[in-house]
């Protein structure tokens, strides 16, 4: 399949000026944006969306990504629904278990079971089906329109599995490492087969970091925090480092950062976490640790992270492995991405052009 690039479009603004560069993403040629969904950080997505759709024409627009913790599901189905019949086809609904969104407000992410239960029950609402809460039942009188695709953001195996089984697609945040996205095609499959259904019907998005920079080196310290975000994380997205030979007990790691969680800022002295952090030179600092050599490495497993000439190498050398659709988050949470905007449109877009011909 043709390559498709999808970019983070940060909330970070007065709609107005989300939609202007929404615009400019889609004369830059992306194929898609992601509007973030933090509310005690960014702006509202859905607000920002219906303003972005009307200054465009083909870009595709979703939410990246949101919950049914900090949203009540009957909520969130009336925003999609409503901007989505603002254009038919480009709108698509991306949710995961809860990051920042429900941190910041002191509330645990969703277990499976829970996702399970409100993906199931989002479909029924969009599909203009009844549906019951607390002992009342009604339905979505807008609903049972053309309903957009729902994509379930994934690391760890149960998530992958879960979308297999109930989801249009999964937007997975995995290494990429030949041994880590064997693994993950095959938890998507497992989860597809377990519900009746095929593989090859599930549409699979690498999410990755996308930071270009003039040199190799301005693009790599920008990134570090996002690296050591991976190491300190466990489960999945540590394990991924591993089968590359990154182990975080080897590395002289701090020991604020060796305690740190999700869920306790206090732990950095940041706000609101490590990744999203207001003060980025603060996390800088703390990650200043990471040695040249790991720093390098990592930034080649969780994205295209590197001048423009490497990130067009790399997109060839994945795409001829079989990977076909990334979505690129920039550096930051507080400002838009210019500078990738502006190196894929002017450099990346025509190297690899022989890869998006098909769209």
């Amino acid at each position: 399949m043709a390559l498709q690039i999808e970019l983070r479009v940060p909330t970070c603004a007065p709609a107005t000026e989300i939609a202007a560069f929404v615009a400019r993403a889609e004369r830059a040629g992306f194929d898609g944006v992601g509007l973030t969904d933090m509310q005690m950080l960014v702006r509202d997505p859905f607000v920002s969306m219906a303003m972005a759709i009307q200054n465009t024409s083909r870009i595709r627009l979703a939410t990246a990504v949101t919950n049914v913790v900090t949203r009540h599901v009957s909520v969130l189905a009336c925003a999609i629904q409503s901007v989505a019949e603002l254009a038919p086809g480009r709108v698509r609904v991306w949710m995961g278990r809860g990051d920042s969104a429900v941190y910041s407000v002191g509330l645990p992410h969703s277990t499976i079971k829970q996702m399970r239960e409100q993906i199931l029950t989002l479909r029924s609402l969009l599909a203009g089906e009844r549906v019951t809460f607390n002992g009342v039942t009604g339905r979505m009188r807008h609903g049972a329109s053309a309903t957009p695709p729902l994509i379930l953001a994934a690391d760890g195996p149960k998530g992958l599995e879960l979308a297999g089984e109930v989801a249009d697609g999964v937007l997975a945040r995995v290494a990429l490492h030949p041994k880590v996205v064997a693994a993950t095609r095959e938890r998507i499959a497992a989860g597809a087969r377990r519900a009746g259904r095929k593989p090859e019907d599930i549409k699979l998005m690498f999410c990755v970091n996308g930071i270009v920079r003039d040199t190799m080196q301005e693009a790599r310290e920008l990134a570090r925090p996002h690296c050591v975000r991976w190491l300190i994380a466990g489960g999945a997205l540590t394990q991924g480092l591993r089968e590359a030979g990154i182990a975080a007990e080897r590395l002289p790691m701090p020991k604020e950062l060796v305690e740190a969680r999700p869920e306790a800022v206090s732990t950095l002295n940041l706000y609101p976490d490590l990744h999203h952090a207001e003060d980025w030179d603060r996390a800088k600092q703390l990650c200043a640790f990471l040695p040249q050599d790991a720093l390098e490495q990592i930034c080649d497993l969780i994205g295209f992270i590197g001048t423009p000439e490497h990130c067009a190498r790399r997109f060839a050398q994945l795409s001829r492995d079989g990977l076909d659709h990334f979505y690129l988050a920039g550096a930051y949470t507080y400002e838009f991405p210019h500078p990738e905007l502006q190196a894929f449109e002017k450099s990346i877009f025509p190297a690899i052009a022989s890869l998006r011909e098909a769209r």
